[in-house]
């Protein structure tokens, strides 16, 4: 009986499976087992050895491949797992969560803070560091593949997962999960994204059927996709549970082999969510492996597709050899896994550092902020929020290597200050403390998780009236925001400052400190639209979001108009507009100039300015450029789309010169007669300024 027989056989059980990697924990190569075993010469190409190795494989062999198991026990814990084939030397194929740091189930790793934190430093780099640190921290607990990132775009607020994705601008999150992907595969282990695609809501997740204009599906949806398979060519993309336009997103041709392979180029294996697999024959379309396994991938199931001529045999050869060459692309069959104890102060640094660039100052009236050794002598600390450490649910949700808390760190940092505490439930007890106190601080938060969106984007009525009779109290009333998305802030205009620190993971009470106090200057800003009321956002009628009935058939009717497109297109004023972000130090960007302009469809556009810092403190800046496009041919066009941006970082009184250069395809809309993005003639608006409802200079740009 063949490794993958035994494996049918025993099902899903998982002693087996644990005896069996503790008896073949790894797999190396030596000469007398290259020439038994070609596929295993390190002098070919990866596609040569997956070649090699799937022409010595039986029928049953290949059917091990198309499918997985959920593991954690003793040996290797993992959340996906492909069990060893030890007669051919395929070793374990060990796979992990991975949006915010490695979750296996067992296992401490680096708690980092919500994706979305990462996203709103508008920093590559910071994007980059967390792929690369938890990619170290994966390599270490025996992990070859992660999956993360996860950007699903952010449709509407109330989708519960977006702490987990980068927000609502497919060009931001394409921009942020290229470079995560980066950070995460320099580290050797293979980065998944997901959820492909328009995996935008948790109600119904598992049926429902998204309804979505081509036009859409391409610009926003597929368009980040697309940008991190081109540029940072990830080793698996996860294929979402939901239906796209009728064909559920794990048998979908069209998205899977149409454009993810043949039009973007992907050379790697497409794994499903947990399970989202409908047939066998979604191996004819694209899928290579389902995880976990289910009744489609059992052995009699795919031998009865191949009797029945429903799948053929070269399908398989193809989805496995597809598999097997990232494996070797990685070097999974060339080195025996080195498991030791992590780097747990890299890893809480790093966090530490994510948190504070990701941070967003939303409100500073009267420079309320940073704190002041000489002014804050007395502290009153109020929340639930302040005593732990704010992580989103469901696959973020790791166990983190240490914890601080914001209370702890605040008290450490005010240099001998008071600092008194409240959870603020009695609030004529809260008023009395605030009102004895220099500044008071209220941390409020909400809960955010995979599997369940959110109803209402109000915090709970105890938190703001807590907010209030604080606010009531004490003028200098800080609110420290740890959230999972867009709030709304009915007392907004009676506080001093409010700093939005998302939901910040193990390091986050240091963050919280080092910023409140200035020893880091904020610079994030906002990746997602905060509307004033709930119902302000697109996608806000029942056939929309969540779609009806009961979830199963969301209609994407908005079609481009996704997120701040829909908000400057409708003259919407929302509370705080995409983009937005305050400092302590505060800047002035020069008039833009173009360069090297020929006016050609496919000549990219340099924009050129200056940006000084005009303040007292060092600190950084996101310029940005917004396009219009020429509306002609009766093609609907944004008024403003984010086309390019970069992070600046300026001593006092410093200026410099910064290109901010935007590709083609930032210009383009998708047309669907010709099936491919096009680039109109006309004249074209090029907006600079600090977020999209601010961008004070334009210029224009006409294409023939």
């Amino acid at each position: 009986m063949s490794t993958s027989q035994k494996k049918t056989a025993r099902g899903l059980f998982t002693l087996g499976i644990a005896t069996v990697i503790a008896l073949t924990p790894s797999f190396t190569s030596s000469a007398a087992e290259a020439s038994s075993r070609p596929w295993m010469n390190t002098s070919l190409s990866p596609e040569q050895r997956a070649a090699k190795l799937v022409s010595a494989m039986d029928l049953s062999q290949k059917i091990h491949m198309l499918s997985g198991t959920k593991l954690t026990g003793p040996h290797t814990p993992a959340t996906g797992y492909i069990p060893p084939i030890p007669e051919l030397g395929i070793p374990e194929f060990v796979q992990s969560d991975g949006p915010a740091g490695v979750r296996n189930g067992k296992n401490h790793a680096t708690k980092f803070p919500a994706p979305l934190t990462y996203a709103s430093s508008w920093d590559p780099a910071i994007a980059g560091l967390e792929g690369r640190v938890a990619g170290e921290e994966a390599r270490a607990l025996g992990t070859d593949q992660l999956y993360g990132p996860g950007f699903n775009i952010a449709r509407n607020p109330l989708g519960g997962r977006g702490f987990e994705y980068y927000g609502e601008d497919p060009y931001l999150s394409g921009t942020m999960a290229t470079a995560n992907v980066k950070g995460m595969q320099s580290a050797g282990v293979i980065a998944t994204l997901k959820h492909y695609v328009t995996n935008n809501q948790e109600t119904s997740r598992l049926i429902s059927n998204s309804e979505v204009p081509e036009r859409a599906l391409h610009e926003i949806y597929m368009k980040p996709f697309e940008m991190a398979v081109e540029q940072a060519h990830p080793g698996s993309v996860m294929c979402s549970y939901n239906s796209i336009n009728g064909t559920h997103g794990c048998s979908n041709y069209y998205t899977l082999t149409k454009y993810l392979r043949h039009a973007w180029g992907f050379n790697g294996y497409v794994v499903t969510d947990f399970p989202a697999s409908w047939s066998t024959e979604d191996y004819k379309n694209g899928l290579n492996v389902e995880m976990p396994q289910t009744f489609t991938s059992l052995e009699p199931a795919v031998r009865l597709a191949l009797k029945q001529g429903r799948l053929s045999e070269k399908d398989i050869d193809a989805r496995v050899q597809e598999t097997l060459t990232v494996m070797f692309r990685f070097g999974i069959f060339d080195r025996t896994k080195n498991i030791h104890p992590i780097n747990v102060d890299r890893g809480d640094t790093a966090a530490q550092k994510i948190a504070e660039q990701g941070a967003v100052l939303l409100k500073n009236q009267n420079a309320a902020l940073p704190l002041s050794d000489k002014t804050a002598r007395h502290i009153a600390v109020f929340g639930d929020s302040a005593k732990f450490a704010v992580g989103g649910g469901g696959s973020s949700n790791v166990k983190p290597t240490k914890t601080d808390t914001a209370l702890d760190e605040i008290t450490k940092r005010s240099h001998g200050a008071k600092v008194t505490y409240s959870l603020g439930t009695d609030l004529q007890k809260a008023a009395r403390e605030a009102k004895k106190a220099d500044t008071a601080i209220v941390f409020v938060t909400n809960l955010t998780m995979e599997a369940a969106d959110r109803p209402t984007i109000k915090l709970l009525p105890h938190q703001n009236k807590l907010i209030e009779k604080v606010a009531a109290a004490n003028k200098n009333t800080i609110v420290v925001v740890n959230t999972g998305g867009p709030i709304a802030m009915p007392w907004l205009n009676n506080v001093a400052a409010v700093l939005n620190m998302w939901q910040p993971g193990q390091a986050g009470g240091k963050a919280t400190a080092a910023l409140l106090y200035g020893d880091v200057n904020p610079s994030g800003h906002l990746t997602q639209t905060f509307p004033q009321e709930d119902g302000q956002w697109p996608a806000n009628t029942r056939e929309q979001f969540p779609g009806k009935p009961l979830g199963l058939k969301p209609i994407y009717s908005e079609g481009v108009f996704v997120g701040y497109r829909w908000y400057v297109a409708n003259n919407q004023i929302p509370l705080f507009p995409f983009g937005y972000g305050l400092s302590y130090t505060t800047f002035a960007y020069g008039t833009p100039r173009l360069y090297k302009t020929s006016g050609a469809k496919n000549a990219p556009i340099k924009v050129t300015f200056t940006v000084t810092n005009t303040g007292k403190r060092a600190g950084a800046t996101v310029p940005q450029i917004y396009i219009g496009k020429p509306s002609q041919q009766g093609i609907p066009v944004p008024p403003k789309e984010l086309a390019g941006f970069r992070k600046i970082y300026l001593c006092p009184g410093e200026t410099k010169t910064v290109t901010i250069t935007v590709e083609p395809r930032q210009l383009a809309y998708w047309n669907t007669q010709a099936d491919r993005f096009v680039v109109m003639p006309g004249l074209y608006r090029i907006y600079l300024g600090s977020n999209v409802n601010n961008t004070p200079s334009m210029v224009t740009y006409t294409v023939r």
